[in-house]
């Protein structure tokens, strides 16, 4: 206003006007921006705030099972015929061989009879091409080599009549040839006769590869049938319980018909569904507690267990969960197949592991994160979270920015934001997370581990 009292009563130039009043409003508009930007920056959001909290955690899951047996068969005839007899009923208590069921043997005892008979008759056949000719022809073949050896005999005294009847000038020389003839012919036939003798002392290779060969089809064919009349008897494979039959007796079982199903009674086990991820952590099974509500049983598996335990080659493709076998204990006489069963598993210990309540945590386009007091600020922290017990949630901190001293902010984590200034509301915290006023006077809820 001193500035106008000043020009009061004095014409100014029109540019002089324009001048004073841009001046005039631009200190107006820097007195009103001053208190604007003053209030901002001294917005103050009040917070309570709590400590990390580090404790030791017990990786456990529930789950649930059936007792099944180590071995379930359905046995099946191995040869066709007309069911006999079954000599057993459904729970039957059974051994190792014992006779389970019979087949009609009569066609199969025939079968073995006449194959038997054929068997000897090739032996014999075998035999006898073995050792030759029959001795009524080597008899023969000797009678001609006797007879050859005559012929040559009276060849070669014919011979030497005829040499010296030629030097006496008796004869010509022609018929000291033609004897010379008779004595080479007689030679060669007494030859052939002596060779045919020597061959037949014994068969020809041929002869006896064929014989033999005949042997040895009939007894295959005679341990074939041997053998399905062997598995027209039933037996049990192992000991075990029969559970159901699958057939009437008269009824005609074609190889491969289902006759009896049994299960085994030297090993039980549970099969129980778990998650996907924990499949690479049963190496570090440490325990597990079973409960059988139809036995009123319960009963604990803490020794050996990485001997007893394997998965189960395939999924649920609905859950994505794999299936576990645990070996039960042979002690436990009053477990039986189909039982169902509830299982604890208790894993590895984990140290030290961070956890911060749950009402700290805020989910928001960047992800899980906490704020954390930086310097009366409030300041980001991306965590990424896992399970909640008791109030509490364990976390990752990837980043690595938490600790025992910082001051995490619990209530008002919602409201505020990066660099806003905070009004702690209780400035000695403790580590334990904060309660509705309803739940005041109750029992605390314990912070240790506990089952999911």
């Amino acid at each position: 206003m001193g500035f106008w009292k000043s020009f009061a009563g004095k014409r100014l130039p029109l540019g002089a006007v324009v001048v004073a009043l841009a001046f005039v409003m631009a200190c107006s508009q820097t007195e009103t921006e001053e208190p604007a930007k003053k209030q901002r920056r001294e917005l103050v959001l009040p917070v309570q705030v709590g400590k990390v909290i580090f404790k030791d955690i017990v990786d456990e899951i529930q789950s649930v099972g059936n007792v099944v047996a180590e071995q379930r068969v359905v046995i099946t005839s191995e040869v066709g015929g007309r069911l006999k007899s079954l000599k057993v009923e459904e729970g039957s208590k059974v051994r190792e061989g014992q006779v389970l069921a019979l087949i009609d043997i009569r066609d199969y005892r025939l079968q073995v009879e006449q194959l038997q008979a054929e068997q000897v008759s090739a032996q014999k056949e075998y035999e006898i091409t073995l050792s030759g000719l029959r001795p009524e022809e080597q008899e023969k073949l000797q009678a001609q080599v006797q007879a050859d050896q005559s012929s040559l005999d009276l060849a070669v005294k014919e011979h030497r009549r005829m040499e010296q009847l030629v030097l006496d000038g008796v004869v010509s020389q022609s018929l000291l040839d033609e004897a010379n003839d008779k004595v080479a012919r007689a030679q060669e036939t007494l030859r052939s006769s002596k060779a045919a003798l020597t061959a037949g002392g014994q068969s020809r290779q041929e002869d006896i590869s064929k014989s033999k060969s005949n042997l040895e089809s009939v007894t295959k064919k005679l341990e074939m049938a041997q053998l399905d009349l062997s598995k027209a008897v039933i037996k049990a494979p192992f000991d075990g319980v029969i559970i159901s039959k699958k057939i009437e007796v008269g009824a005609f079982a074609e190889p491969g018909t289902p006759i009896l199903e049994m299960v085994g009674s030297s090993k039980l086990k549970a099969v129980l569904e778990i998650p996907q991820s924990y499949r690479g952590k049963l190496e570090k099974i440490s325990r597990i507690d079973f409960k059988v509500e139809e036995l009123g049983l319960g009963f604990i598996m803490d020794e050996n267990l990485k001997q007893q335990v394997r998965v189960i080659p395939d999924a649920n493709i609905f859950s994505g969960n794999i299936r576990m076998q645990v070996e039960l204990p042979g002690h436990l006489n009053t477990l039986f197949p189909g039982l169902t069963l509830e299982a604890r598993l208790q894993f590895e210990t984990r140290s030290q592991v961070k956890h911060v309540p749950s009402i700290s945590l805020v989910i928001g386009e960047k992800g899980t994160v906490v704020y954390v007091v930086d310097k009366g600020h409030a300041k980001l922290v991306p965590v990424r979270a896992f399970k909640e017990r008791d109030g509490l949630v364990e976390i990752d901190d990837f980043t690595h920015q938490l600790n025992r001293d910082t001051l995490l902010i619990q209530r008002g984590s919602g409201a505020v934001f990066p660099g806003v200034k905070v009004l702690l509301t209780n400035p000695e915290p403790k580590p334990e997370p904060p309660f509705n006023a309803a739940e005041k006077g109750k029992a605390k809820p314990k912070t240790g581990p506990r089952g999911t």
